[in-house]
């Protein structure tokens, strides 16, 4: 009978969301909204840097978890400097990169974070911001972490730390840089555990994970697992 009502409960939960991969709404015409996330942490004071775009330094004394945004950009080329934060008195960057062909009337989250292979890199996510039904919320989960790929588990909570017929594999094999946005019923709590692909141990745990109407909380895993950094930074977007 548990197992009956678990894998009755999942379904349901699993028949009311879908993953939509690198979707985009418009934004403003003629720019794009881009949210800049800090998750690269390289220390334990916080990783405090600032962010140099085509030169000017736009962003002072960002501190690892902190997202910044929107900020309203016109299409183009951007070069991207992220440098130790000004009271070290460092001007080489700790790693550049262009962000190339950004488009005019999308929504992205730009997330300093690590390449699979451990290399700092700027991850780039178009966001999905179309709303949703009265009684569901989106959340878009996003692999950004030194890591190879992973598989996803949603679960409801409290029930799945105690029956593990109360979750279900929703994203397998999925590697550094990819994404994908849920839609779930807003009235559950629910538990997200992630396992390196094709494994069992989960690396990483989220409990009590909720959702609001026309709120996109993106998820972003971050860090290195092998330096003890694994986690998940989330903010959101009003959509």
């Amino acid at each position: 009978m548990r197992k009956s009502l678990g894998a009755i409960a999942i379904a349901v939960a699993i028949m009311l969301f879908a993953p939509t991969f690198g979707t985009v709404a418009g934004a403003a015409e003629g720019t794009s909204d881009v949210y800049v996330t800090h998750g690269l942490p390289l220390d334990d004071a916080g990783t405090i840097v600032d962010v140099y775009v085509n030169g000017d330094r736009a962003i002072d004394d960002f501190a690892f978890g902190r997202t910044v945004g929107p900020l309203a950009l016109p299409p183009g080329d951007y070069a991207v400097d992220i440098v130790a934060g000004a009271d070290e008195n460092n001007d080489s960057p700790l790693f550049s990169q262009t962000i190339e062909d950004l488009p005019a009337g999308g929504n992205f989250s730009v997330v300093a974070s690590f390449s699979g292979e451990g290399a700092p890199i700027l991850n780039v996510f178009a966001n999905d911001t179309s709303r949703t039904a009265w009684w569901a919320g989106p959340i878009a989960l996003h692999h950004a972490a030194a890591a190879p790929a992973v598989d996803v588990d949603l679960g409801l909570f409290p029930l799945t730390r105690y029956w593990t017929s109360f979750k279900k594999e929703i994203a397998g094999d999925v590697v550094n840089g990819d994404q994908a946005r849920y839609t779930l019923p807003r009235w559950f709590a629910y538990t997200v555990d992630v396992r390196l692909a094709n494994t069992q141990g989960n690396v990483l745990e989220l409990d009590n994970v909720k959702v609001k109407r026309n709120v996109l909380t993106n998820a972003y895993v971050v860090g290195d697992p092998s330096a003890g950094t694994l986690q998940v930074i989330t903010s959101t977007i009003n959509l």
